[in-house]
């Protein structure tokens, strides 16, 4: 297991002592952007665990937080996903770590499909958090991580953080128990980055290949931007099909991705670290894509 052993031999004691009174922040809705557990579990293809934040220029209300998060979530995978977005107010690894074990132990029921999603600094420290916790594994339901923009790896280094949990990174668009991740490149920029280069692992999100087999503006589903400016609140959710194409470039082990400029879909003129929101509705079909794979491979072996 991967939790060491003192640590149960703790709990055994503050048991006896306390009777493991201690109370977690989680335990409160107020901690939570989006909490869906009321949801009946068989209604929901899979559960969501998302870890994100708006970009610090959109604003840190309460109400951008939530607006930014089911964009992100409800308003990109639909009605048939719960799901189960924490509001950490101190993005640490610890902090992170503690929201998803306690999404594992008191909302995620073994064996029911779910999902990990997050971008950029957010993917890092839920990288960092899966490899903490009990309960990634096919068999307990793990479908994906979608982790766009964290930190460069290979397929051996992501293979051998997760190699007690048998999670790999992944090699096409129907694998299940793996890691989903791509370096954005938008419009050549980040291309001299020395973190960059032969051998990182990155994947297509809009034909799910590993090599420089490029995808056209008619492969992207839809791109899904949060635009908090907007006067009326009920534009601030834009949709956009075939927003753009990508390629992934082997010799720098990153997708090159040409945007479009309107100004609709940038912030302050820049676009924002935002690879989700360019690819959302490939990244939902395939998280749906991949559970349904892995229902099928329970059938099978049930019959066999």
């Amino acid at each position: 297991m991967k939790k060491l052993f003192y640590s149960v031999v703790v709990c055994i004691c503050l048991a006896v002592f306390s009777g493991c009174s201690s109370v977690s922040p989680y335990d409160f809705g107020d901690n939570w952007l989006i909490r869906e557990n009321d949801m009946p579990q068989f209604f929901s293809k899979f559960d969501l665990f998302y870890i994100g934040k708006a970009p610090a220029d959109y604003g840190d209300t309460h109400d951008i937080q939530f607006n930014w998060t089911k964009t992100h979530t409800n308003d990109i995978f639909g009605k048939k996903v719960r799901v189960f977005a924490p509001e950490i107010q101190e993005p640490d690894v610890k902090n992170v770590t503690a929201a998803l074990e306690y999404y594992l132990e008191n909302f995620h029921a073994p064996g029911h499909p779910f999902v990990l999603l997050a971008e950029g600094k957010a993917a890092d420290l839920l990288y960092a958090a899966m490899k903490k916790v009990d309960g990634l594994t096919v068999e307990n339901g793990f479908i994906a991580a979608y982790l766009p923009d964290m930190k460069p790896k290979t397929t051996a280094q992501i293979a051998n953080d997760f190699y007690w949990d048998d999670l790999k990174a992944a090699a096409r668009g129907g694998d299940y128990g793996v890691i989903v991740t791509w370096t954005t490149c938008i419009n050549n920029e980040k291309m001299d980055d020395p973190a960059l280069k032969k051998g990182i692992y990155c994947i297509n999100p809009l034909n799910w290949k590993l090599s420089a087999t490029p995808a056209t503006a008619a492969d992207n589903i839809k791109a899904v931007f949060y635009m908090p400016s907007h006067k009326n609140r009920y534009w601030r959710k834009v949709e956009v099909k075939n927003f753009c194409g990508a390629v992934v470039n082997p010799e720098k082990g990153v997708l090159e991705v040409k945007c479009p400029t309107e100004l609709l879909h940038v912030f302050k003129g820049k676009y924002t670290r935002n690879s989700i929101s360019i690819f959302a509705g490939n990244i939902a079909k395939n998280a749906f894509y991949r559970t349904q794979n892995l229902i099928k491979y329970r059938e099978w072996k049930n019959i066999k």
